[in-house]
């Protein structure tokens, strides 16, 4: 009786007060939906982040030269990460499986009449299995290459593309096509250095604001050596080096005994600032270029 008198009361201030009710109701839709909205729209991005960073390779950790505290320092000091920390980490780290260093720059290349300017990297034959990276014509970096300071290039599917005057019909990477305008036969220039074409990559995307098909790639000696240069007075500086744990499991292990190994390489003191940072795929947020 109780439940019904109660009822019915609440029907006659609702049709009393209509413009009221109808507000209260609007308000409370309103309010659902955009709590519903922004949930969904924080669980797409952070799936999006997630899968972006995935894509980069799988057990993969990132070392990266500078600090967090220098980074916001106006004058940068000289950078410690250099090839041979590379060789140390390979050589001494048990929990590692690859590792890749690598040496970046933007540069104007030039095939025949058309000109294109495209992300440079120099890097090792470990770069491939590392970032899950896969050559569609031709091959990738050997280690033969780096140790004559070979002149070669591998090209990203989109650079080759524009370069080779490609018809995309909106595919960026038309490997087909690409194929039949002989890539392999060609030699592109960059400064003026002439660098024979050896493959060309499988169409990778964007990834973390960065085209990786717009990517072309050296051996890491012959950037060096003749591109780049002895930029640190502590060796051949790497801005980055690409490292593959041996599985999931170990990426934690390896990131504390790589962190241990460059402080005691770099000479950094107890709480003293590292000369470093070690990103992983658990920290989505943080780009490897970063």
């Amino acid at each position: 009786m109780i439940f019904w008198e109660s009822l019915t009361m609440a029907v006659r201030t609702l049709a009393a007060n209509r413009t009221r009710s109808l507000l209260t109701m609007l308000g409370i839709v309103i309010g659902n939906a955009s709590t519903i909205a922004m949930v969904g729209i924080g669980e797409g991005a952070k799936r999006y982040a997630t899968d972006q960073f995935q894509s980069l390779g799988t057990n993969v950790l990132f070392v990266i030269a500078g600090s967090d505290n220098t980074r916001r320092n106006i004058i940068t000091p000289p950078n410690r990460l250099v090839l041979a920390d590379a060789k140390a980490i390979a050589a001494q780290v048990p929990t590692v499986s690859l590792v890749a260093p690598e040496v970046r720059g933007s540069e104007l290349v030039v095939l025949g009449n058309r000109r294109e300017r495209g992300q440079i990297v120099g890097t090792t034959p470990e770069y491939s299995p590392v970032r899950e990276v896969n050559v569609a014509l031709g091959r990738f970096l050997s280690a033969d290459d780096l140790r004559r300071n070979a002149r070669v290039t591998v090209l990203g599917c989109s650079i080759a593309t524009k370069l080779l005057g490609v018809s995309s019909q909106g595919n960026d990477c038309d490997m087909a096509a690409i194929a039949a305008a002989e890539p392999l036969t060609k030699r592109i220039r960059i400064r003026g250095i002439g660098f024979d074409v050896i493959g060309v990559m499988e169409e990778k995307g964007a990834s973390l604001g960065t085209n990786q098909d717009d990517t072309i790639f050296l051996p890491q000696s012959t950037m060096s050596g003749l591109l780049v240069g002895r930029t640190s007075p502590y060796g051949i500086a790497v801005p980055v080096i690409n490292i593959s744990a041996k599985d999931a499991n170990s990426v934690g292990a390896a990131q504390f005994q790589i962190e241990n190994l460059l402080r005691l390489r770099h000479g950094v003191v107890e709480n003293g600032d590292d000369t470093f940072v070690i990103r992983t795929q658990k920290m989505p947020s943080a780009s490897p270029a970063t």
